[in-house]
């Protein structure tokens, strides 16, 4: 009953100073908003890294590499019949355009390099590179003519000055091709090529020849996968050619979610510092709270109020206001993530994070009390009635 009336007494003064008590509660609730979304950008940034790596969890993609990087030879529709007829599976034959390499002279100057069409780039999920000089790529591919990187430029013209050759012409399969763009290159995107064609041009260096380096089949049991790996080295069109593997696409998944997730938890850390900041907001509040009151504290005291009673409700009345911040910014992330949701974002945050970023915080807001308090409850009563 004694603590009930001290709470009754703490939610009195908490609406008597509304201004700092809302303010005090607006900056907890803002970095606890801060923490949450963070938070709630895992679910997000997974799903995107999920998608980015084209993933189902109950497929395997099998690949094969050609020993001879020029040799674009890969899966054939007898390879995808006899899987089906050993197994009872129905492969799916992909070209991923990750294996495209086609020799081009410069100048006297000869080297292998990688090329894809502006499809394969947006079928992989890969966007365009940025143009450094001459045409925008998508003007490029819809003419007969070619956009290079200015890494394969300057292997190919052996020179750091390459704006000159814009409008030159390359020898690819002995085809000429004109220069009309040079875009910037990336060593982070090792998937953006050399090369970026028209579908045309693609069609007249690979002679209409379609190259299927990769066939996916809806399994994912260790011992099937082997079985087809066994089959396709013994039976394979191309045995002699290349090798069959198959990548471990969720295994991929889960390393990099979690080397992600422990960046993401260390960005959570970091921005959770906010909390922890705004904790001292609450206890200047409540030191400038202590000094407005110390006549009412005098009074209180005078009137046979215990040390333990003043300590007691200025504690009760910090925690009160983080807790209520915490609640604000709980209920302002929520509403956060379900416009997020509406508009395609996939992001969520469990209970258990919302719970324990409310109990961070009413322990801060107790931590941050005790002081203030603590001075409160030692107010000299003759001085607090000057």
């Amino acid at each position: 009953m004694k603590h009930y009336k001290i709470f009754k007494d703490v939610i009195k003064l908490l609406k008597r100073n509304k201004r700092q008590s809302i303010l005090t509660s607006i900056a907890i609730g803002i970095a606890t908003f801060v923490v949450l979304i963070v938070l709630s950008s895992q679910t997000y940034t997974f799903n995107s890294l999920s998608e980015g790596l084209n993933i189902d969890k109950n497929t395997t993609s099998l690949t094969f590499t050609p020993h001879n990087k020029l040799d674009l030879e890969g899966f054939t529709d007898k390879d995808r019949s006899l899987i089906e007829k050993e197994i009872g599976f129905q492969p799916k034959l992909i070209s991923s355009s990750y294996g495209k390499v086609i020799p081009t002279e410069f100048q006297q100057q000869r080297q292998n390099l990688s090329f894809r069409t502006e499809d394969n780039l947006s079928e992989n999920q890969v966007g365009l590179p940025e143009v450094l000089m001459g045409k925008k790529i998508q003007e490029t591919t819809k003419a007969n003519q070619i956009a290079i990187s200015d890494k394969a430029l300057k292997r190919l013209s052996r020179n750091d000055n390459i704006q000159r050759y814009l409008g030159e012409t390359l020898t690819i399969g002995k085809q000429q091709y004109k220069i009309d763009t040079i875009y910037q290159s990336s060593a982070v995107k090792e998937v953006l090529p050399d090369l970026i064609l028209s579908n045309k041009t693609e069609q007249q260096l690979l002679k209409n020849h379609i190259f299927y380096d990769q066939m996916d089949v809806s399994t994912n049991e260790s011992g099937t996968i082997y079985k087809m790996l066994a089959i396709l080295d013994e039976h394979g069109v191309n045995k002699e050619k290349g090798t069959y593997d198959f990548i471990d696409n969720v295994q991929v998944y889960e390393d990099t979610k979690n080397e992600t997730n422990t960046i993401l938890n260390f960005i959570a850390i970091l921005s959770s510092i906010s909390i922890f900041v705004a904790g001292f907001g609450v206890m200047n509040a409540m030191f400038s709270t202590v000094n407005e009151r110390s006549k009412e504290i005098a009074i209180r005291r005078a009137l046979g109020a215990k040390k333990s009673q003043i300590y007691m409700s200025y504690l009760i009345e910090g925690t009160l206001l983080s807790t209520i911040g915490g609640l604000i910014g709980v209920a302002a992330a929520l509403v956060f993530i379900i416009l997020m949701n509406l508009s395609g974002m996939v992001a969520t945050v469990s209970v258990m994070q919302v719970i324990i970023t409310l109990v961070i915080n009413a322990c801060l807001g107790v931590v941050f009390s005790i002081l203030p308090a603590m001075v409160a409850a030692n107010k000299n009563v003759i001085e607090g009635m000057k």
